[in-house]
């Protein structure tokens, strides 16, 4: 920017413009100091998902209470009251409001008041010749009592652009808060699935182990009546004991998914695990989840706001950055009662009084100015490639997420119908076993696959759930979106 100059006048209205010159020339450089009003990115999503997707606009509430287990919906609410990342998402955002209010106080005069009372003794062989001034003593008190003051003035927009960045960056935090809140539950969320999965699982496996184990016994006995071979028998206890294995890996799963439950929630796990532990339905998936649109992201995902104002706080400090190379102008007063005795304070001629102004500027730094200029513009430079790919990260877990629940309730159906099929097969040879047209091992083989029909129809009821709760987190459901002034103010 080119700054302007004034013409020399004669008389009167010289003083007077030259008065008008030195009021805008400071607000013209601040012109040059200052880059452009930041503007938020924009960026092009499309205007719908390349999957199926429900329509609707995204669920704001609780969606995790549409999993009908009010269990869960406690332990939701018990982390969000005591999980440890959520404390310190939560002090880092303290932190950062306490630092913007820092940076507000930064813009205003600075105050102070001091009082002193020194009783001072002067050297008679020191440069000042005590002994030859008539009156003078060299010992005496020395009171003072004071008030000061000193304001930078802001002309370049230093103080206003840290301002901005501060409160860019208690912005993030709270955007941080909001996507740990919204990660934790997710997570809590799926832990409890797969407790749930496993605890079913492990049933089911010790079902299938007496089965197994009824199987084996049946080809023992057919064995010995010459119906069955050794490798027939020896198959027939290998799948048993397998089935043994399954039963302890099940156990082990669901006490390991009990912790992580416990963990997330922030108790110990003597507290958690006999609430746990007792067996209980798997959570049933939502009918349906609405998707909204792809441009729903920008303003849904806490991690797509955080990261846009991490880049509004990056290019505001260009502008912090780019101020150092300009001239601070500050003023100061210093006004005081000055006396060696404490009653001389309120006397008029106790007085003193200081007021004036100082100017820096780092002519020659070699060139470090410029060089912090530029980091702050590489900086973001980087905040805004970390934005980009939190868009494209959001879209593409989104469009995953989507796909995956589609699908998943596609193989949920199929799982039933199959299962249902297993039941009835398993109805039909307890009743040719009955009428004598079958006989046990027949039996054991159908009741066999009916659990493992079961088995598979629990394994996609979780994939179900599970994919219902990834879905909410991609889409960034849960949190009103449209406020966060609560958080960010």
């Amino acid at each position: 920017m080119t700054v302007p100059t004034f013409p020399q006048q004669h008389g009167g209205p010289r003083g007077r413009r030259g008065a008008v010159s030195a009021a805008v020339l400071p607000l013209l450089l601040a012109g040059c100091a200052l880059g452009p009003a930041y503007q938020p990115p924009a960026p092009h999503v499309g205007d719908g998902w390349v999957a199926t997707a429900q329509k609707g606009p995204v669920d704001a509430g609780a969606w995790w209470r549409d999993l009908g287990d009010p269990l869960l919906d406690g332990l939701v609410d018990e982390m969000l009251a005591g999980n440890p990342d959520l404390r310190e998402a939560q002090a880092r955002l303290a932190e950062a409001r306490a630092n913007r209010d820092a940076a507000r106080g930064g813009r205003l005069p600075e105050a102070s008041a001091s009082a002193s009372g020194n009783e001072n003794v002067l050297s008679r062989n020191g440069q000042i010749p005590i002994g030859a001034i008539p009156g003078f003593a060299r010992d005496f008190p020395l009171f003072d009592i004071g008030f000061d003051a000193s304001w930078e003035i802001d002309l370049w927009g230093r103080q206003a652009r840290t301002v901005d960045a501060a409160q860019a960056r208690a912005e993030a935090a709270a955007f941080s808060v909001e996507g740990t809140r919204l990660q934790l539950i997710a997570e809590l969320a799926r832990a409890y699935v797969d407790l749930r999965a496993a605890q079913a699982d492990a049933v089911t496996a010790r079902a299938m182990l007496a089965a197994r184990a009824e199987i084996a016994d049946l080809t023992d006995l057919r064995r010995r009546s010459g119906e069955a071979n050794q490798l027939e028998q020896d198959r027939a206890r290998g799948a048993a004991e397998t089935a043994r294995a399954t039963v302890a890996s099940s156990d082990a799963a669901a006490r390991a998914a009990a912790l992580r439950v416990a963990l997330l929630v922030g108790k110990a796990p003597a507290v958690m695990l006999p609430r746990l532990e007792p067996a209980a339905a798997i959570p049933a998936r939502p009918a349906a989840v609405a998707a909204g649109l792809p441009s729903d992201l920008l303003r849904r995902r806490p991690d797509i706001r955080q990261a846009e104002r991490t880049l509004a706080a990056a290019t505001a400090d260009i502008d912090v950055a780019r101020a150092d190379l300009f001239p601070r102008l500050s003023l100061s007063l210093g006004l005081g009662q000055q006396a060696r005795a404490i009653g001389d304070l309120v006397d008029g001629d106790s007085t003193r009084l200081q007021a004036g102004g100082g100017l820096f500027w780092p002519i020659f730094n070699g060139g470090r100015a410029r060089a912090m200029v530029r980091a702050a513009d590489a900086r973001a430079q980087g905040a805004a490639a970390r934005y980009d790919a939190a868009v494209l990260g959001a879209l593409s877990d989104s469009e995953g997420a989507i796909n995956r629940f589609d699908r998943a309730l596609v193989a949920l159906a199929a799982a039933q119908a199959a299962a249902a099929r297993d039941e009835s097969a398993l109805a039909l040879a307890g009743m040719r076993t009955a009428a004598g047209e079958d006989d046990r091992l027949a039996l054991a083989q159908a009741r066999l696959s009916a659990l493992a029909g079961r088995q598979a129809r629990d394994h996609a009821r979780a994939d179900a759930a599970d994919a219902a709760i990834a879905l909410h987190k991609a889409l960034g459901g849960g949190w009103n979106a449209e406020s966060p002034a609560g958080h960010t103010r």
